[in-house]
């Protein structure tokens, strides 16, 4: 199996990191793309791959079999759809695109070519969600989730442009979160959200807040990239009737989103397993072994919608401020 990582800087350096770990266990062939040749060969050397790309016709026109698109997301239906039509299976760093349109094309372009397509959301695969998913049926009926992430985050390059970007913080790193809120609460009738620009540099919002109405109890949103020095509080708590869940950030480990879970005041220790590693490694075997990809793309475009409903509802819109 032969994997090209597109983008081999920034988080295409995390994708890099797991591949070798997998390496370990399946036989497979990395190759590295970056426009600069310099950086190319670097990230080939540092991470060991089996050869560079510099121009994305090239992995295109090559023998790999998966693309894994680590790439700024204006890019992501230009290139995803370029992948798709040569034959090549694509994964694709969330979020799946700025836009319904731009998923759709993606999805049913990938249906019809009848190639694996999946969205990397690596939160989505963490095992202390699970675990609290599986918990939840003991405190029913549920009243409150509260899921919350603040940072000082001063981002540069591409995530400083609200088109490339499809707005700001919420449809990148925020998506996460509203990952993590849907797989907790299900299906919602209605979200009602703000945001704000504030001070984190970028020509999108940095700052949002959403409330989903999940029918018989609520769920309540914030994420900032805007929040100096803030406290460690856990990253979602879940209320009932028969009790309570919340996430310990003092048990975090590097490479995982979530730590331990408190139930009811007592330590649910959670299985420590990196999710970029299970989620990639999770899709190669989709692809090897002809099986349904570990997250249906349309997961990833549940989230998007969520986090463009959000946008819908702000009262200062991001782009009016540039």
């Amino acid at each position: 199996m032969k994997i090209a990582v597109v983008g081999c800087r920034g988080f295409g350096t995390v994708h890099l990191r797991a591949l070798s770990d997998i390496r370990k266990r399946k036989d497979i062939e990395v190759y590295v793309f970056s426009r600069d040749e310099t950086a190319a060969k670097n990230c080939m050397k540092e991470f060991q791959a089996k050869g560079y790309f510099t121009k994305f016709d090239s992995v295109l026109e090559s023998e790999v079999n998966i693309i894994d698109l680590v790439v700024s997301h204006d890019e992501h239906m230009r290139m995803g759809l370029e992948a798709i039509n040569s034959g090549k299976h694509v994964m694709l760093e969330k979020p799946i695109a700025r836009n319904l349109q731009e998923a759709d094309a993606l999805i049913s372009t990938a249906n019809e070519k009848k190639v694996k397509f999946m969205v990397l959301e690596n939160f989505y695969f963490d095992t202390s969600v699970w675990k609290a998913k599986e918990l939840i049926e003991k405190i029913k009926p549920l009243s409150l989730i509260l899921v919350r992430d603040l940072r000082l985050n001063k981002v540069k390059g591409w995530r400083t442009n609200y088109e490339m970007m499809g707005n700001g913080s919420l449809i990148d790193g925020g998506i996460h979160f509203v990952d993590t809120m849907l797989n907790l609460g299900g299906e919602y009738k209605e979200v009602k959200g703000m945001c704000k620009r504030t001070f984190a540099g970028i020509e999108g919002e940095d700052t949002s807040g959403a409330i989903f109405d999940f029918g018989d109890y609520l769920g309540m949103l914030t994420y900032s990239w805007a929040a100096r020095n803030p406290p460690p509080v856990p990253a979602f708590e879940i209320y009932g009737e028969k009790g309570t869940i919340v996430e310990d950030p003092k048990s975090r480990e590097a490479g995982k989103p979530f730590g331990d879970l408190i139930f009811n005041g007592e330590r649910i220790v959670v299985e420590k397993m990196n999710p970029v590693v299970r989620e990639i490694e999770g899709f190669i075997d989709a692809v090897e072994k002809g099986k349904t990809v570990p997250m249906d793309p349309y997961i990833a475009r549940r989230d998007l919608e969520a986090v463009l409903k959000i946008y819908e509802g702000c009262e200062q819109g991001a782009h009016e401020n540039k």
